[in-house]
């Protein structure tokens, strides 16, 4: 019994890694990075004094019992940037990133959801996450020995002349 407990204690720790990807590269040609604490954040988006303030995740802040996204945060201050790419929360600050490019590359798992469509779709999704106001130039799904990789590139492509 003893062994059976050990072995689903360690599978608990080793099952995570096997199931879910990891970020290979994520590569930003950084054009501004905007830095604001905590207490101005709070101040933008809460309707009432927030005294204490908690980072929830690295894209969450509590600010006195509000949850506000860091990305809403971001988007509102950079609203003339057409370079914003996204936002994310410190222990002590939240940054606001814009670039040109951004180049993705994600390392599968087996059952990871991020793979499970077509490319551009699954590229489409990280946009919004990580190169908010950039176009996909470029994505694709390629096998690797322990899974698939899915690599996004985003840029800022010109306007078209109609």
């Amino acid at each position: 019994m003893v062994g059976f407990i050990v072995r689903l204690f360690i599978s608990f720790l080793i099952t995570p890694k096997l199931l879910w990807g990891a970020v290979l590269v994520d590569e930003i040609s950084l054009t501004s990075k905007e830095t604001f604490t905590l207490a101005e954040f709070c101040q933008e988006m809460a309707t009432h004094p927030t005294p204490l303030i908690e980072v929830k995740s690295i894209t969450t802040v509590d600010c006195m019992g509000k949850k506000v996204s860091v990305a809403d945060f971001c988007q509102k201050k950079m609203a003339t940037d057409p370079y914003y790419l996204r936002g994310y929360a410190k222990k002590d600050h939240v940054e606001c990133l814009s670039g040109k490019k951004v180049i993705f590359k994600y390392g599968c798992r087996k059952s990871d959801h991020l793979c499970a469509s077509e490319a551009k779709t699954s590229c489409e999704n990280l946009r919004e996450k990580i190169a908010y106001r950039l176009d996909i130039v470029h994505s694709s799904i390629i096998p690797k020995e322990s899974g698939k990789q899915l690599n996004c590139y985003f840029e800022s492509l010109p306007l078209k002349k109609i």
